[in-house]
């Protein structure tokens, strides 16, 4: 009998460097990759997925962007679980202006 030693590579997806990522590196790009698609969606809230609007949901105390942001989540989670049926526009006649006369 002939002593054939072959190398079996292992299964599964090869690692992106040297080794293998550790859990807390796995955590902490997951991290990374969420925070970014919530800044990405900012403005763009209806083709986001359901995880970003979750996201951006979180950040309402933020700023008033954000809020105005998280508003626009929420009226999209709505339309897409049918539960708000209408959502109310600003309204611009309230709005303060400074060319007044």
């Amino acid at each position: 009998m002939t002593d054939s030693s072959a190398t079996i590579a292992k299964r599964g997806r090869p690692p992106n460097g040297e080794r293998p990522m550790t859990a807390a590196e796995r955590k902490r790009a997951q991290r990374m990759r969420d925070s970014r698609a919530a800044i990405d969606a900012i403005g763009d809230e209806q083709n986001a997925p359901l995880r970003v609007l979750l996201a951006i949901l979180a950040r309402v105390e933020a700023s008033e962007p954000a809020r105005r942001s998280a508003q626009r989540a929420w009226a999209e989670i709505g339309r897409r679980y049918n539960f708000v049926s209408v959502t109310e526009q600003p309204s611009t006649e309230e709005t303060p202006s400074r060319y007044k006369a």
